[in-house]
């Protein structure tokens, strides 16, 4: 049995800004073993019950018999693409499927609100769904790319943002018209970055914008930052890549799958 989980992309200046991406993370049960083992190959994670996955099942469900799992991400840990939410519903689902004990929608909403605070992007991920996939209609009109610097500057996001939000519609709107006037004033990156960031991630911006994009924003806590451009523009990704030589630029495609199981 494999239980796959996509990361997501979020705005702390915009809450309710959550979609799914391409990219997630892959737990693939084994047998019951006589206590937990988790193999992975980041060596900054545990590979016993202290595995956040394993802590998350076991508190949902306490009597669960350990088993062997293998963890393949795509997900880089602390980079702002929803890493830890896709382990908390990892662990929300492993603990439904071997207790056997299916949880209604209302219930996994609550068990993986208790360790992640952002609900739409729990709704997101669970379902596919939110009010912002709901506006949006599908990503198909946008194509994007994720930057991360070399050097990481923390925090890249405060703690507490004091901008004003912009509308949901109103942003989802300008992102449907590739209005990018109107999101470099009312989404811009520099109110979403901390000031010792805003240097490094304002030259990602005018890259963004050079090359045809339409706009650039903090995921998450960051360092991440997601850079979106209409589906149309040919060679966003490599003229990035010629403008942007402080980091990576990876593509990244926005999706609507949610968690699943293969069994």
């Amino acid at each position: 049995m494999k239980i796959w989980v996509p990361g997501t992309v979020t705005s702390k200046l915009q809450p309710q800004l959550a979609l799914t991406i391409d990219r997630g993370l892959t737990v693939t049960v084994g047998p019951e073993s006589f206590e937990w083992t988790v193999t992975h190959d980041d060596p900054t994670l545990p590979h016993d019950q202290s595995n956040l996955i394993v802590a998350v099942a076991q508190s949902v469900a306490p009597a669960l018999m350990p088993h062997r799992l293998a963890v393949h991400s795509t997900l880089p840990c602390g980079q702002g693409l929803g890493s830890s939410l896709a382990a908390t519903v990892a662990g929300v689902t492993l603990a439904e499927t071997l207790g056997a004990q299916p949880l209604s929608l209302a219930a996994r909403m609550d068990r993986v609100a208790f360790f992640e605070p952002n609900r739409h992007a729990i709704a997101v991920v669970l379902t596919g769904h939110n009010r912002t996939t709901a506006l949006l209609h599908g990503p198909s009109d946008l194509q994007g790319a994720v930057y991360l610097p070399d050097q990481l500057v923390a925090p890249a996001v405060p703690t507490d943002l004091t901008a004003t939000p912009p509308d949901l519609a109103a942003l989802v709107g300008a992102l449907h018209a590739h209005d990018s006037a109107w999101l470099r004033t009312h989404f811009p990156l520099s109110a979403q970055v901390s000031a010792s960031y805003y240097p490094h991630a304002e030259m990602i911006a005018r890259g963004v914008q050079a090359t045809g994009g339409i706009t650039c924003f903090a995921s998450g806590n960051g360092p991440a930052l997601i850079c979106l451009a209409p589906a149309t523009l040919r060679d966003f990704i490599p003229k990035l890549r010629d403008r942007l030589k402080a980091g990576r630029v990876t593509p990244l495609a926005l999706s609507d799958r949610a968690v699943h199981i293969a069994r």
